[in-house]
């Protein structure tokens, strides 16, 4: 994380922070702030990746990554998942782990961190700015 946040820690983050795409969700996990991370997910126009404990309760991935300290998901839609669910308990989506289809459960205490990508920035609209000397 290059950027630093723009807000107090107990602040907002929202997507006009230099450090939101790469921060706000490690941000929100730290103070345990679980309803921000669903609207920061929900907000992104996608969740790349979350970083995951995969030995946390009720975290469902294969049974070989249990044994990590921590996990990368990459969760892009179309590439490799078909859609991303979040709710209040956390993220579920399906993903391929060694060429089989898994069903993934991460509650939001699991997710420790992860990418997301800032939603489009709406262009400014130009006027016409009237100046020179009126008669």
């Amino acid at each position: 994380m290059d950027a630093p946040h723009q807000h107090p820690p107990d602040g907002a983050c929202d997507p006009t922070c230099p450090a939101w795409s790469e921060g706000a969700l490690h941000l929100f996990s730290l103070q345990r702030r679980y309803a921000d991370m669903l609207a920061a997910c929900r907000a992104a126009e996608a969740v790349e990746s979350v970083i995951v404990n995969p030995s946390a309760n009720a975290v469902k991935v294969p049974e070989y990554l249990a044994e990590e300290e921590l996990v990368r998901l990459n969760l892009l839609i179309g590439r490799d998942t078909p859609e991303v669910l979040l709710d209040e308990w956390g993220i579920r989506c399906t993903l391929t782990f060694r060429g089989r289809r898994f069903d993934c459960a991460l509650p939001w205490h699991a997710v420790l961190a992860g990418t997301l990508r800032p939603p489009p920035r709406k262009k400014p609209r130009f006027q016409v700015i009237e100046g020179g000397k009126k008669d």
